[in-house]
């Protein structure tokens, strides 16, 4: 058996243009722009949200985006994301261009969470500690 250690190493996303969607990452979350690149025929720019690392890539030859009004229900559906002010941050989200899909309210993990939508589809749970 292979030994998964620590959480996990970074999310990988697609994008049509990875420069703007690092932008709003970083004016609507306050993610940090660590680095760019290009990888197998696309550009690349990876993010920090916090200690989640984000790898944001374009599309490659021959790779079509699909129609992003239609999530996805297999495979990874949202990535979730510790905050300290959850009313803040899906304030944020919709204030640049994002979509509140679930309010802040106790969930049934105890937490509060909130879900959101940001550019491109990308669905983002936040999740703040109950006090």
């Amino acid at each position: 058996l292979v030994k998964v250690y620590g959480s996990y190493h970074h999310v990988h996303l697609v994008s049509r243009d990875p420069e703007v969607a690092a932008a709003w990452y970083e004016k609507a979350l306050g993610a940090e722009i660590t680095g760019r690149g290009q990888g197998k025929g696309s550009a690349m720019v990876r993010i920090e949200l916090g200690e989640a690392k984000v790898s944001i890539r374009g599309l490659r030859e021959g790779e079509v985006a699909p129609d992003v009004d239609t999530p996805p229900l297999i495979g990874l559906n949202h990535i979730g994301l510790m905050v300290d002010d959850i009313e803040w941050a899906t304030r944020s989200v919709a204030d640049n261009g994002g979509k509140i899909i679930e309010a802040p309210h106790v969930g049934t993990s105890g937490n509060i969470v909130a879900h959101v939508e940001c550019p491109e589809g990308v669905l983002i749970e936040f999740l703040q500690p109950k006090s």
